[in-house]
C-alpha cells in the first residue's frame, strides 16, 4: 500500500564504488545475506537477539555518474562498464527533512576500493579516500544522531595485480581461524614488507581500546570476473587463497557489517525515544499535533523494523492505532480544543483510485490474483506519509496507512511468500510460513474492513455535505463495495500460503490430508500446538464424500494460548498438521464471504440475486405490490450509475447475470473448501445451501436436491437449524421431482421452523389483518395440505412432536358427563399459528392411571375430519370408559392421514444411575409432574366392586366376589374380565358362581373373559370366582374390566383393586387327654392391627366325636393382637359308631363368625356421608366424594384409634384439610367449587366424631370362617395318681403335713386305655404292622421326676412296665422330703421304652408307640416342717425413744446363735 521505493524492512547501506567493482562483489555478498544472529544490547534494555537482518545496498550519486578507471576493451564478455551500468540502485541526493526520521538514510557507508599496488595507493587512492571521508563522514558528523551512520573501507583485490601477490594471512598457533598476516617470500634487506592492506589499516583505523576496525579486504577469483579487469604484470605471482582463508575474509567483512550497523542503530533509537518522550510530555499543551507525534514514533518503528525487530515495530504501530482512535474520539466529542491535530474532511481521490487507469484490463476468467493486483495497483498508490506530515490526511487514509504498515509487519513475522519475494530471501534458508500469524493478519483484515468501510461511508457523506463531491446513493454503495472487494482480495492474495492452497485448490483437498472425505490430523506433527502422538484412524472403509458436502468437525483439543476469535463468534480449535492451518482457513473463508457479499450487494442494483438472497427477493415481491416495469427501469438506472464507479475486477464480474452467477458460485465453492479444511461443518452446510438454492434457481433440480439432502440430514441430528429459504427451495425441488416421502419430511420440517419463528416473534393468533408470509416463501397451508396428501405413500405412520407444529397445548382437567349415558369427555386447547385452517382426521388423548400404570384411557374426537382454525381451538374428546381415580395426562395425538403429531405430556422416567464409586446413595432427580385428571363416573352409571368372599373354608379355595350394579340403563349383555396383577395368582373361571345374572355361552369367548346375560336397570348381581396362589401373599392386585352394552352404546368399566389375602385371625389348639374325654383349648388372636368382634363360635360334632360346649359364652368377644380370646370344648367319643368310618369324616369343624372394627367404622361413615349428600345439592358427586373420604379416613386412623373404637364405640373423623378436599375441589367447575367447599367444611364441623351404630348392612358385613379340626389319635392314654398315707388334717383345707427327713411311703396307681387309638376308632382301616410291633407286649418306662433339692426318691426313679390285662397297676414309691415349705408332689411321666440300637435311626419313629399321660396328682402339694418340740421366745424391752413400734418382738429358735435362754 506504500508508494515509497525503498522498503523500511531493510537496512540501507550506501556504497561508493568509483571502480565499478560492486557487481563483482555482490554475488558472494548476497549469498551471505541476510545477516543472522545479531545481538543488540542497549543499557536500558535486555539483550535482544536479531535472527535475520536484511540489507539493501544502494550506490551514491558519485558512483553512478563516474566511470571505471581500468577498462579494457576488445575482450570477450561483459566489461566493467556494462556491470556498472547494470548493477545497483540509484538514489537521488536528498536534503535532510526537518522532521527526523522522515526520510530513509543509510546506517553504513562503504568505500569500495580498488588499489592494485602501493604506488597507486600513495599517489591517488589515499587522497581520494580522505576526500570521501571528509565529504561524507566529517560533514555529516555535525548532524544529530537521528541519521547516525558508520563508514567502512572494503579493499577489493583483482587477480594479477601487485596487491594480489601481497600476503595477508598466516596460521596462528592457537587458532587457525584467527586473522594474522601470513609470511611471504624471503625478506630482502632494505625492502619494505608492508602491504596495501597494512597501510589502509594504519592510515584509517582509529587507535585505542574502543577503536573500530573499519577496513576489510577480499580477493576476487579470476574465474568470476570479466577478462578486461584481469591484469597481467611481469614478475607478479598471484597468491591463491584457500577455501578456509576466503571464508575467513568474508566472515571478517560480515562481522564488521554487523558491528558497524548496530552502532548507529543504537544511537538512533536513543534519540527517537527522547523525541517521543518529549512529544508525550507536550500532549496536554496547546499546539500538540498527533501527526507530528505519529511521524516521530513511526521513525522508531521503522528503525526497529529495518533492524529486524519486527515484533517491537508492530507493537508501536498498534499503540499508534489506539492513539489515532482516541484522538478521533476526542475530536468528535469536542474534547480536543487545545490540540493542533486536524484531518481532511474527506478523501478527494478515492473514486479515481477505485476506477484505476483507463488502460487497465481484467481477466474474464476467475484469475483472482491478476484482477486483485490490477485493483490494488492504483487503489493504494498514494504518498500517505507526506499527507500526514502536512496534517492534510483524511481519517480514512490514515487508518488505511496504519493497516498497511501492520499488514507488512505481520506478513514479515509470518515469513509469508509475498514478503520473501520482496526481500529477495530464499525459502530454503528462511524456512516455512507461520500460519498462525498469517491467520492473525486475516483476522486483523476482517476487523479493519468493517471499521474502514463505515469510515469510508462517513467520509463520502462529508464530501457530499461540503459540496466538493457529489455521489448518488448507488454510487456511494458501489465505491464502498469496490474498495472492500479490492482490499479483501489483496489480503487473500498475500495470505495464500502454499500449505493451505494444496488443500483448497480447484479439485478439492488432496488425498494425503483427507481420509474418506474428512480432514484428518497428520500422523506425527511436532509443530507448536499440534498433536505429538500418532493419531488413530478407523480401518473400516467409508464412502467418499464430496468436498462441497458438509462434514462434521473432528474431535480436537482446544488451542493453547490466545488466538483471535473469528467474526462468527466461534472459538477455533487446532487441527492436526500445521499449527494455525484451521484458523487461517477459517479467516480466509470469512474474507471470501466478504467479497461475495459485496458482489451480491452491487448485483442487487442490477436486480440480480443468487442463493438465499434470491429466495428473499421472491418473498419481498410477494409481499409488495410493485410494477415490474418500473422496477426493471429502476434497476437499469441503478446498474448504469453504479457500474461507472466500480473497480475493474468487480466491474468485470458483473458484466452479465451469467458471469455474476458463475462468480458467485466460484466464491462460494472457494469458501466451502476453506471451511472444509478447517472442519467448520456448519458453515459448509450453510454455504452448500446457497449453492443448492442457486442450482434450484437455475432449474437444476437434481443437483440442488443432492445438495439439500446432505445438509438437511445433518441439521436434523444436531442443535443447528436450517433456514427457511433452504427448506422452501428444497420443497420446491422435491415437488418437481415427485419424491413424496422426502417432500413430506422436508415440508414438515419447514412448517416446524415457521411455527417456531412465529412463536418466538409472538405473531398474533387471529386472522385479522389478512394472511402474512413473513417467514417463508412457501404458503404454510399449501405445505400442510401437500405434506398430508404426500404422506399416503409412507409405509408406516410418521410420528412427530406436536410442540413443533402447534403451541399452547393445554388439557382442561374438568370432566363433563352426559346425563343420558355413561362415560365422560374432556376438552383441550391448542393454537394454530399458521395462516390457514388445517384439516386433521382425528384428535385423541391418552390418560394413564397414577396408581396403576397399566391402566389407560383413550379419549377421541367425534368421527369425521376436525378443522383447526387459525388461532385458539377448543376440541372435545370423549370416551366410553367408566372408572375412578387419579389419571395423568400421558399424550395428545393429532392424526392426519399417516402423520401423527404427538404431545408427550408425561416425561419419560428418569433412569436410576448407580453411584459405584461414591459413598452416598443414588440420587434420582424428580421429573416434572404432568397434569392430572381425577376421573369419576356419574351417580347413575354402571358400578362394580371386587372383594374377597366373606365366607372362607380353610380347606377349600377362596373366592373373589364381584358385585355388579346396573345404572340408569339396562344392560343387554356384559363381559367380565379379571386380570391378575400379582405373580402366582390363578383364577378358576370354570367354577364361577353367579347370583342375580345368567351366564351366557358364546363360541367366540376370549381367554380370561366370562360372558353374562342381561341386567335390568338399577339391578344388582354378584359373581364368585375361585382363586389360588402359589405362595402366601399378603395382598393381591387384580384389574377388573367389564365391557357392557346398553341400548345407547358399548361401555367399559375399568378399575384396579387391591385385596387383602391374609386372614385377620389365627387359631391355636391345645389338647389335654383324659381316659374318657379330650379337652381342647382354642386360642383366637388377631393377626392385623384391626380388632375383631366374634359374634358366634361353634365346634361341630362329627361321626366319631361329640362336642360339649361351655354352658355360657360372653358373645360378642373382643379379640386384639395382644389380647387373644380362648374357647374350651370337651370332646368325647360317641358310644355307637358306624361300622365303616373314614378318617376325614372324623374331623371336627370350628365355625367362627366375626366382624372387623375398621369395616364397621367405614360402613357407619358411608351411611352418614351419603345421608348428608342426599340432603345437599351435590348428590350427583357421590361417586367422586365418597371413595375419597373413605380412603383418607382409612389412612388417617391409627391402631390406638381402632382399639379405642372397639371399646367405647367412637372415633374421630379427619377434618377438611386432612382429607385434602382442596385437591379434588379445584378439578371441578368453578361454578360449584365455592359451594361444595362450604358444604364439606360444614359437614366436617358437624361430624367430627363418628359413633358406631347399628347399620342395615351390619349383617352383610360379618365374615365367617370354617376351620377343620382333626382329633389326634394316641395308641395308649395313661392316668397316674400318687396316693400318700393318710394324716389327720390339722386345718381344714390345708395340705398334709410331713416332717423333713421322714420317709413317706406312697402308692403310684397307673391306669390306661386304648380307646383313643386309630385301631380302636377306625378298625376297618388297613394298617401296616412292622415286625416286632405289638401294643400288648410293649414296654413303657415310668419316670418319676422330682427336684433333687426338694425330694429324695427311694429306689429306682425309672421303672419298666408292660401292659397287661389288668386295668390298674400299683407301684410303691418312697419319698423323703429334704426342704421345708410347701411343695408339689413329684411328676410322673410314662413313655414308650426306646427300641434296641440307635433310637434316632430312620425306623425309630415307626417302632415307637404314641401315648399320653394324665397325671391326676399334678395339682396336689404337701407342707414340710421341721421336727421341733420346744422353743424359746424373748421379748426385748426397748427404750422410749426407740423407733420400733409397740408390740414388736424378736423370736429366735432354740440352739441358734444369739438366742436368749428361757422356757415358755
Amino acid at each position: 500500500m506504500e508508494s515509497t521505493t525503498q522498503s523500511s524492512s531493510k537496512v540501507t547501506v550506501e556504497y561508493h564504488d568509483p571502480s565499478g567493482l560492486f557487481p563483482l562483489v555482490l554475488p558472494d555478498l548476497a549469498s551471505r545475506l541476510p545477516l543472522r544472529n545479531l545481538n543488540w544490547h542497549s543499557p536500558p534494555r535486555p539483550l535482544r537477539q536479531i535472527r535475520s537482518l536484511h540489507v539493501d545496498f544502494v550506490a551514491d550519486t558519485a558512483s553512478q555518474n563516474g566511470r571505471p578507471e581500468l577498462a579494457r576493451h576488445g575482450s570477450n564478455g561483459p566489461n566493467s562498464l556494462d556491470i556498472v551500468r547494470s548493477g545497483g540502485k540509484i538514489v537521488p541526493k536528498e536534503r535532510r527533512h526537518q522532521i527526523p526520521g522522515f526520510r530513509t538514510s543509510p546506517y553504513l557507508k562503504v568505500y569500495i576500493l580498488r588499489c592494485d599496488d602501493k604506488e597507486a595507493y600513495k599517489e591517488n587512492d589515499r587522497q581520494r579516500i580522505r576526500e570521501w571521508i571528509r565529504g561524507n563522514v566529517t560533514a555529516s558528523g555535525k548532524r544529530d544522531d537521528h541519521d547516525a551512520f558508520e563508514w567502512m573501507i572494503l579493499h577489493v583485490v583483482i587477480p594479477g595485480t601487485a596487491a594480489a601477490s601481497e600476503p595477508r594471512w598466516r596460521e596462528s598457533s592457537n587458532d587457525p581461524d584467527e586473522l594474522k598476516e601470513r609470511k611471504g617470500g624471503p625478506k630482502w634487506p632494505g625492502k619494505n614488507t608492508r602491504t596495501v592492506f597494512d597501510r589502509l589499516r594504519a592510515d584509517f583505523n582509529e587507535t585505542g581500546k574502543a577503536a573500530q576496525d573499519r577496513v576489510s579486504q577480499i580477493r576476487l577469483v579470476k574465474e568470476r570476473i570479466p577478462a578486461d579487469l584481469v591484469s597481467f604484470l611481469d614478475g607478479v605471482t598471484t597468491l591463491e587463497e584457500s577455501v578456509q582463508e576466503r571464508e575467513n575474509a568474508w566472515n571478517d567483512v560480515i562481522t564488521k557489517l554487523k558491528t558497524l550497523i548496530l552502532a548507529p542503530f543504537d544511537r538512533r533509537v536513543r534519540h527517537y525515544e527522547a523525541d517521543i518522550a518529549e512529544q508525550e510530555a507536550r500532549r496536554s499543551l496547546p499546539g500538540w499535533n498527533f501527526c507530528t507525534f505519529f511521524i516521530h514514533k513511526e521513525g522508531l518503528a521503522k528503525a526497529l523494523e529495518s533492524i529486524g525487530l519486527v515484533e517491537d515495530a508492530l507493537a508501536l504501530y498498534d499503540e499508534l492505532s489506539l492513539g489515532l482512535e482516541s484522538i478521533i474520539r476526542d475530536i468528535a466529542a469536542g474534547r480536543a480544543e487545545g490540540t493542533a491535530t486536524s484531518f481532511a474532511l474527506f478523501t478527494d481521490d478515492i473514486k479515481a483510485r477505485i476506477l484505476g487507469s483507463p488502460t487497465q484490463s481484467t481477466d474474464d476468467a476467475h484469475d483472482d490474483t491478476r484482477n486483485t493486483n490490477n485493483d490494488a495497483a492504483t487503489l493504494f498508490s498514494k504518498d500517505y506519509r507526506e499527507s500526514i506530515v502536512r496534517s492534510n490526511i483524511s481519517v480514512f487514509d490514515f487508518i488505511c496507512y496504519l493497516f498497511s504498515r501492520q499488514k507488512v509487519l505481520v506478513l514479515r513475522l509470518a515469513n509469508a511468500k509475498s514478503v520473501r519475494v520482496d526481500l529477495g530471501a530464499r525459502p530454503s534458508k528462511e524456512g516455512g510460513e507461520d500460519l498462525v500469524l498469517t491467520s492473525e493478519l486475516c483476522w486483523r483484515a476482517s476487523t479493519f474492513i468493517h471499521n474502514a468501510a463505515r469510515t469510508l461511508r462517513q467520509d463520502m457523506v462529508a464530501g457530499i455535505r461540503s459540496g466538493k463531491s457529489s455521489y448518488s446513493p448507488s454510487e456511494t454503495e458501489s465505491i464502498v463495495c469496490s474498495w472492500i472487494w479490492a482490499v479483501a482480495g489483496q489480503v487473500l492474495e498475500q495470505t495464500a500460503a502454499p500449505a493451505l492452497l494444496k488443500l483448497t485448490h480447484r479439485h478439492g483437498p488432496d488425498s494425503s490430508t483427507l481420509t474418506n472425505g474428512t480432514p484428518k490430523r497428520a500422523d506425527l506433527s511436532m509443530g507448536m500446538g499440534a498433536n505429538t502422538h500418532p493419531q488413530r484412524t478407523a480401518s473400516l472403509s467409508r464412502p467418499k464424500i464430496d468436498p462441497l458436502e458438509p462434514v462434521h468437525p473432528l474431535s480436537r483439543a482446544r488451542s493453547q494460548g490466545d488466538r483471535p476469535p473469528s467474526s462468527s463468534g466461534l472459538e477455533l480449535k487446532h487441527l492436526g498438521g500445521l499449527p494455525g492451518q484451521a484458523e487461517l482457513a477459517t479467516y480466509r473463508a470469512e474474507l471470501i464471504l466478504v467479497r461475495r457479499k459485496m458482489l451480491e450487494q452491487v448485483a442487487r442494483l442490477h436486480g440480480w440475486h443468487a442463493g438465499r438472497e434470491s429466495a428473499r427477493s421472491m418473498k419481498r415481491r410477494r409481499l409488495e405490490v410493485v410494477d415490474l416495469r418500473d422496477e426493471a427501469e429502476m434497476a437499469d438506472g441503478n446498474a448504469t450509475s453504479s457500474s461507472t464507479v466500480l473497480g475493474p475486477s468487480l466491474r468485470s464480474a458483473l458484466r452479465t447475470q451469467q458471469i455474476f452467477e458463475a462468480t458467485f458460485e466460484h466464491l462460494t465453492e472457494l469458501a466451502i473448501r476453506h471451511y472444509f479444511t478447517a472442519t467448520q461443518s456448519k458453515f459448509v452446510e450453510r454455504l452448500t445451501g446457497d449453492l443448492a438454492i442457486l442450482k434450484c434457481q437455475q432449474a437444476n433440480y437434481e443437483k440442488a436436491a443432492s445438495y439439500f439432502e446432505s445438509i438437511v440430514k445433518l441439521t436434523e441430528t444436531d442443535s443447528w437449524t436450517t433456514d427457511l429459504e433452504t427448506l422452501s427451495s428444497y420443497c420446491k425441488c422435491l415437488k418437481h421431482l415427485e419424491r413424496n416421502a422426502d417432500y413430506t419430511r422436508v415440508a414438515l420440517l419447514l412448517l416446524s421452523k415457521i411455527v417456531a419463528r412465529r412463536i418466538e416473534r409472538k405473531v398474533p393468533r387471529s386472522r385479522a389483518g389478512g394472511r402474512t408470509t413473513r417467514d417463508s416463501t412457501t404458503d404454510a397451508s399449501e405445505a400442510w395440505s401437500n405434506a398430508v396428501e404426500a404422506s399416503a405413500v409412507l409405509p408406516d405412520d410418521s410420528v412427530h412432536s406436536m410442540g413443533r407444529f402447534f403451541c399452547d397445548v393445554r388439557l382442561n382437567p374438568q370432566l363433563r358427563h352426559d346425563s343420558a349415558s355413561d362415560g365422560f369427555s374432556l376438552s383441550f386447547e391448542l393454537t394454530n399459528v399458521l395462516d390457514e385452517e388445517l384439516l386433521v382426521d382425528e384428535v385423541a388423548a391418552r390418560l394413564v392411571s397414577a396408581d396403576d400404570p397399566g391402566s389407560e384411557i383413550w379419549l377421541r374426537s367425534d368421527a369425521g375430519p376436525v378443522r383447526l382454525v387459525v388461532g385458539r381451538n377448543d376440541i372435545s374428546v370423549k370416551t366410553s370408559m367408566v372408572t375412578y381415580g387419579p389419571y395423568l395426562v400421558d399424550k395428545i395425538v393429532v392424526s392426519a392421514n399417516k402423520l401423527r403429531f404427538v404431545e408427550e405430556v408425561r416425561p419419560e422416567p428418569t433412569a436410576l444411575v448407580l453411584n459405584l464409586t461414591g459413598t452416598g446413595p443414588p440420587v434420582v432427580t424428580p421429573a416434572k409432574t404432568p397434569p392430572f385428571v381425577f376421573v369419576y363416573p356419574s351417580a347413575n352409571a354402571f358400578s362394580a366392586d371386587v372383594r374377597r368372599s366373606r365366607t372362607v373354608h380353610i380347606d377349600k379355595r377362596r373366592h373373589f366376589e364381584i358385585s355388579l350394579e346396573a345404572g340408569r340403563d339396562a344392560v343387554r349383555n356384559l363381559e367380565v374380565r379379571l386380570k391378575p396383577a400379582t405373580a402366582g395368582l390363578r383364577l378358576w373361571l370354570a367354577d364361577i358362581i353367579a347370583s342375580g345374572i345368567d351366564r351366557a355361552s358364546s363360541p367366540g369367548n376370549k381367554t380370561g373373559e366370562v360372558q353374562f346375560g342381561s341386567l335390568d336397570a338399577h339391578a344388582s348381581a354378584s359373581v364368585q370366582i375361585p382363586y389360588s396362589v402359589e405362595q402366601a401373599t399378603k395382598e393381591l392386585a387384580v384389574r377388573l374390566e367389564v365391557r357392557y352394552t346398553t341400548d345407547k352404546d358399548t361401555f367399559t368399566f375399568l378399575q384396579p383393586f387391591k385385596i387383602f389375602n391374609e386372614l385377620p385371625l389365627d387359631v391355636d389348639v391345645d389338647d389335654v387327654f383324659h381316659l374318657n374325654a379330650l379337652y381342647s383349648k382354642f386360642t383366637v388372636r388377631a393377626t392385623t392391627r384391626t380388632p375383631l368382634s366374634i359374634l358366634e363360635a361353634r365346634l361341630s360334632d362329627s361321626t366319631v366325636y361329640t362336642v360339649e360346649a361351655p354352658p355360657v359364652l360372653p358373645l360378642p368377644l373382643a379379640v386384639y393382637r395382644s389380647h387373644p380370646s380362648k374357647l374350651v370344648y370337651k370332646i368325647s367319643r360317641k358310644p355307637s359308631m358306624e361300622s365303616v368310618t373314614l378318617k376325614k369324616d372324623a374331623a371336627l369343624a370350628l365355625d367362627l363368625c366375626y366382624m372387623q372394627t375398621d369395616e364397621m367404622l367405614v360402613a357407619c361413615l358411608r351411611e352418614l356421608f351419603l345421608e348428608g349428600l342426599e340432603q345437599s345439592a351435590f348428590s350427583h358427586l357421590q361417586r367422586l366424594l365418597l371413595p375419597l373420604v373413605i380412603e383418607r379416613f382409612q389412612q388417617s386412623i391409627q391402631d390406638s384409634d381402632l382399639e379405642m373404637a372397639a371399646v367405647i364405640g367412637e372415633v374421630r373423623v379427619p377434618d377438611y384439610e386432612t382429607v385434602g378436599w382442596w385437591e379434588l375441589v379445584r378439578t371441578l367447575p368453578e361454578s360449584i367449587q365455592d359451594a361444595l367447599e362450604a358444604w364439606l367444611r360444614s359437614w366436617h364441623t358437624q361430624h367430627s366424631v363418628l359413633t358406631v351404630r347399628e347399620t342395615a348392612t351390619k349383617a352383610t358385613m360379618a365374615h365367617r370362617i370354617t376351620i377343620s379340626v382333626e382329633v389326634p389319635n394316641l395308641d395308649v392314654v395313661f392316668s397316674a395318681a400318687l396316693t400318700l398315707p393318710p394324716t389327720p388334717p390339722l386345718i381344714e383345707g390345708y395340705p398334709p403335713i410331713f416332717k423333713i427327713g421322714a420317709p413317706i411311703k406312697a402308692d403310684l396307681q397307673i391306669k390306661h386305655t386304648k380307646d383313643w387309638s386309630a385301631r380302636s376308632i377306625f378298625p376297618n382301616v388297613p394298617r401296616v404292622k412292622l415286625h416286632g410291633q405289638d401294643e400288648d407286649d410293649s414296654t413303657f418306662v415310668v419316670d418319676i421326676g422330682a427336684d433333687p433339692d426338694t425330694w429324695l426318691v427311694g429306689g429306682q426313679r425309672r421303672r419298666r412296665m408292660k401292659l397287661g390285662d389288668e386295668p390298674l397297676k400299683a407301684i410303691s414309691v418312697l419319698l423323703i422330703p429334704l426342704r421345708e415349705g410347701r411343695h408339689a408332689l413329684p411328676v410322673v411321666e410314662i413313655s414308650p421304652q426306646p427300641t434296641d440300637g440307635d433310637a434316632s435311626g430312620p425306623d425309630a419313629g415307626d417302632k415307637t408307640i404314641s401315648c399320653a399321660t394324665y397325671f391326676e396328682s399334678a395339682g396336689q402339694s404337701v407342707q414340710i416342717v421341721r421336727d421341733m418340740r420346744t422353743s424359746r421366745v424373748y421379748i426385748e424391752e426397748l427404750p422410749v425413744a426407740s423407733s420400733s413400734r409397740p408390740g414388736t418382738a424378736s423370736t429366735r429358735e432354740l440352739g441358734q446363735p444369739g438366742a436368749w435362754p428361757g422356757n415358755v
